[in-house]
């Protein structure tokens, strides 16, 4: 027990030793136990804390609050997206292999800003959950929407220490851009649902996503397979690439049952499609079929 505790206290002295010094006065990076803890209290309050509060109280009404929150989003992801887009055009980057960089040099700085607004909006999309909540929608609390939320606050806090640059640019450059379209497309089942309603174009949003988990699980493996090194630790693109097969996987299954099965069958009348929605909130892309159900109810 004493072998035990004395290794992850040597662990956790090691891994301060090597956190970046520039992220040191960042906010919610100062402390490594910061976003550990707010992911904690996520996790209570969303689990457990929260639908207690709720069980005898009415849902709340938080139609405004949502618009704008998703404007916000939108916003956030379209700026940040738009300045990475113009990090690449402005500098070297190598689709191939990025090289991390830890340095004071113009390019590193820019990637080390990038990085962190990608940061904060991963501890922004916490929302989404809390307001699920809130309005009493706790079937749609599911195990890969919880997961998702709490492993992308965790790894983009873990990245912010050590990996703020490199080869997991790309990650967060195409995250924000779905994301971008994602939260837009949210806005419109709330402010304009007639637009979206029964809509033909809504699995389009989940291709995206599927390309998105598709493309970046090449980007991570290339280097492996191709047996590149570039200063890029292969374990961290292990990781993020097993990570992205696990979603792309299930967004695939997802897609197959919503789409691909419903295409081959007579259409349903709008009751029996309303029947499904508890069971397209398994998982995490029932966040944009059932968008409307689940923010104008």
């Amino acid at each position: 027990m004493a072998l035990l505790v004395r290794s992850i206290f040597n662990g956790y002295n090691y891994l301060v030793e090597k956190t970046d010094d520039r992220v040191l006065d960042l906010p919610l990076l100062q402390s490594f136990w910061t976003v550990p803890l707010i992911t904690g209290a996520y996790l209570y309050f969303v689990l457990n804390l929260g639908p207690k509060l709720m069980a005898n109280r009415k849902p709340f009404d938080m139609r405004n609050l949502i618009i704008g929150y998703n404007l916000v989003q939108v916003a956030a992801n379209t700026f940040t997206f738009v300045m990475g887009i113009n990090y690449i055009r402005n500098y070297s980057y190598s689709f191939v292999c990025q090289p991390l960089k830890l340095d004071a040099s113009d390019q590193s700085m820019l990637e080390l800003r990038l990085a962190y607004g990608y940061f904060l909006l991963k501890i922004l999309d916490l929302a989404d959950t809390v307001f699920f909540v809130l309005r009493k929608k706790q079937s749609h609390v599911s195990f890969l929407h919880v997961y998702h939320h709490s492993v992308m606050a965790l790894s983009a806090s873990l990245f912010m220490r050590y990996l703020a640059s490199g080869h997991s640019f790309m990650l967060g450059l195409l995250n924000t851009f779905v994301h971008a379209v994602m939260y837009f497309y949210f806005f419109l089942t709330i402010y304009r649902p007639e637009l979206t309603r029964s809509a033909t174009w809504k699995r389009y949003v989940t291709m995206l996503q599927m390309a998105q988990f598709a493309y970046l699980t090449f980007h991570f493996f290339r280097p492996i397979v191709l047996g590149i090194d570039c200063n890029y630790p292969r374990g961290v693109m292990w990781f993020v690439g097993v990570q992205n097969v696990f979603m792309l996987v299930m967004f695939s299954d997802f897609y197959r049952r919503t789409y691909l099965r419903n295409d081959s069958k007579p259409h349903k009348p709008a009751s029996a499609r309303n029947s499904t929605k508890c069971a397209e909130a398994t998982c995490l892309a029932a966040q944009i079929t059932s968008h409307t159900e689940k923010m104008s109810a």
